[in-house]
């Protein structure tokens, strides 16, 4: 299996006993943009609808995000919070994303 996105930037597969590391986290979240945005011309605090995402890509990401913790993530997180920096910040802040490495 390709631990690669689209964007060339490795996936992490590593979440930590005290919590994600943040670049690997934000390392995947930059995947998963790129992937669904077919580019990756954006920046870490860049706005995802600004950088021609729509509400219907979301999900997608949201469900591939989740799925790195085992867990549903409401997708409220990503409206509340539509940049990498920003989402980033309230994965690695989320219970499933602190709990221990299966």
């Amino acid at each position: 299996m390709n631990n690669f996105g689209s964007a060339g930037v490795a996936s992490p597969d590593h979440v930590g006993h005290d919590g994600p590391d943040l670049e690997l986290l934000r390392a995947h979240v930059r995947v998963q943009w790129a992937d669904a945005l077919e580019h990756d011309r954006f920046g870490d605090d860049d706005d995802f609808f600004e950088a021609g995402g729509n509400s219907l890509l979301i999900a997608g990401i949201m469900a591939r995000l989740g799925s790195l913790a085992g867990t549903r993530l409401s997708l409220r997180l990503f409206f509340d919070h539509p940049t990498v920096n920003e989402l980033t910040g309230v994965l690695a802040a989320h219970e499933a994303f602190r709990a221990p490495a299966r």
